[in-house]
């Protein structure tokens, strides 16, 4: 009965698709329409010029808050379809039809940017557009107007968390298959994201871990607490960094390595596939450009000394 029920709520249905035309046609009406419709509304209850001077000059602002608080009411409907899974991108399928309309909604206000840098930064209007769009962590962290970030209820900042201009905070991933990867990020407390950096869906930063610039965290992989991903480097799938540990510039982590607690890798470090590290000892068994132009020029030092 169980199995029947879950398979009827997942079961696609060709009129969502035609349903979601139409929907998204009316959400982008009343987004753009209810606070210029509020606007005129204002300007025509009283005649005076100094009302109309003030409604002029308060304008934007008052235009931002009814386009936030319209964008987020209408994405309360469909908060629930943003859960951790694999989906089908098919709007005939309830779960993709929902989170594409909470999409259309949080990205509508996101690439709005004049709105949505009104919004971060406001404090007040900062916690109503994250709780609006179903965020339930900590409000205390940076974001800025040009870092990605969607499906709110599947992140959770903790304090002082700061992610940089350009940094991409990947919740989802669109698969070759035809299908959507979605998952959850968390940042605990101090957690820091550099500029241009990308995490994927299931990643969590521990407390005071650190991604430089330019760095690729995949699916699922794990920074401890206090751990550092020095610039441009590439960690693959399902890596653990243990607290403390350090990924030299510019290094590789081959899917589901383990680095162990304080070890440090030199820089341009390739580890392979369920490589693990727990020593130092372990870290230079492993190509590493360092190591490889010392040894180099050592070789070439001795034979100009023959």
């Amino acid at each position: 009965m169980v199995q029947k029920q879950t398979q009827a709520r997942t079961a696609r249905a060709p009129w969502r698709k035609a349903a979601f035309a139409a929907i998204s046609l009316l959400y982008l009406s009343l987004i753009y329409g209810a606070p210029a419709l509020l606007l005129s509304l204002l300007l025509r209850a009283w005649p005076g010029s100094f009302w109309r001077l003030g409604c002029a000059f308060a304008g934007p602002v008052l235009y931002s808050v009814g386009f936030l608080v319209t964008a987020g009411c209408l994405s309360l409907y469909h908060q629930p379809a943003i859960v951790p899974g694999r989906f089908p991108r098919d709007t005939a399928h309830p779960v993709y039809f929902h989170r594409r309309l909470y999409g259309l909604c949080w990205t509508t206000l996101f690439y709005c940017k004049p709105v949505y840098s009104l919004c971060l930064a406001v404090p007040l209007l900062k916690r109503l557009m994250f709780r609006l769009f179903g965020y339930r962590g900590g409000m205390n962290f940076t974001v800025y107007p040009d870092s990605w970030i969607r499906d709110l209820p599947l992140l959770r900042f903790g304090d002082g968390v700061y992610i940089s201009n350009r940094a991409t905070l990947g919740t989802n991933i669109a698969l070759a298959s035809g299908h959507i990867l979605v998952d959850r990020i968390e940042l605990e407390d101090g957690a820091m994201v550099g500029h241009l950096a990308m995490l994927a869906p299931g990643v969590r930063l521990g407390r005071r871990a650190e991604i430089a610039v330019g760095c690729a965290i995949g699916i699922g992989s794990v920074i401890g607490d206090g751990a550092k991903v020095l610039p441009t480097c590439t960690v693959e799938h399902g890596v653990v960094m243990s607290a403390r540990a350090v990924a030299g510039t510019m290094s590789y982590l081959g899917n589901k390595a383990f680095i162990g607690q304080g070890v440090q890798l030199a820089p341009g470090t390739l580890l392979t596939r369920r490589s693990i590290v727990t020593s130092r000892h372990d870290a230079d068994a492993y190509i590493s450009s360092t190591t490889r132009i010392s040894g180099t020029l050592a070789s070439a030092e001795a034979l100009d000394d023959e």
